[in-house]
């Protein structure tokens, strides 16, 4: 599997998704294919958006082990029902709760003084409409992609920000994919503390969370990659 279809997957598995959806990405043949593209991407920094022969791919085996904790790996060669998928999601992914744990970037990032935030609420935490969730709008307008109805409040849902990865590969903008995953990633880190904190049950999603955060280690760029992506992101040039 190739990057781009890897991060549509990581995506779905923060989204609410249909049964008959699920119920397709989680055959044992499809979810195999999805570990298999993960394992890939942990391991190789050359390739990362880039399209790979099967002889290419060959000798790429190493195990996830290697990579995440053997909880973790348990848990992602199993992934949830649909039924279980829902549960978990009522549970945590929503607010308010007693054990919510939202996949939301702005309630793990401090509110800066930016003018086109509410001055009250500047140098806050755990509040919704950060400068992450603006710079999220924008990008999503500049690139010419709409935010669905249900994420009009959080545009920087972890969701969205894991298909947003896929978009771009699939648009061929390999290194500004690589650059957005270097630079939007970081509040996992809190996210996955917040995870650690509801017990084995979150394992499939810690172990999630650090699939793409090992991935985001494995992606170094240099200067010169990094002022080609700025320009490409800013002017929203999408194939």
């Amino acid at each position: 599997m190739q990057d781009e279809a890897v991060f549509s997957i990581l995506s779905k598995c923060f989204a609410p998704v249909e049964k008959a959806e699920w119920d397709a990405i989680s055959k044992p043949a499809q979810w195999a294919d999805f570990l298999n593209g993960a394992r890939r991407a942990l391991q190789d920094e050359k390739t990362f958006g880039y399209q790979t022969s099967a002889v290419e791919r060959l000798g790429r085996k190493c195990p996830l082990q290697e990579f995440l904790e053997a909880g973790e790996v348990r848990a992602l060669f199993a992934p949830p029902t649909y039924s279980e998928k829902q549960t978990f999601a009522a549970r945590h992914f929503v607010g308010g709760l007693p054990q919510s744990a939202v996949p939301v970037e702005s309630l793990y990032r401090r509110w800066s003084s930016n003018p086109r935030n509410e001055a009250p609420f500047s140098h806050k935490t755990g509040l919704y409409g950060s400068d992450s969730a603006l710079y999220m709008a924008e990008v999503a307008e500049r690139l010419g992609l709409s935010v669905p109805d249900r994420f009009a409040a959080c545009p920087d849902h972890l969701a969205l920000e894991l298909d947003l990865v896929s978009v771009l590969i699939r648009s061929g903008m390999h290194v500004e994919a690589r650059r957005y995953l270097a630079e939007r990633f970081e509040w996992l880190t809190a996210f996955r503390l917040r995870l650690l904190g509801l017990g084995d049950d979150a394992a499939f999603y810690i172990g999630l969370v650090d699939v793409v955060l090992g991935i985001r280690a494995q992606q170094g760029l240099g200067d010169e990659e990094n002022a080609r992506s700025d320009r490409a992101m800013a002017s929203g040039a999408v194939s």
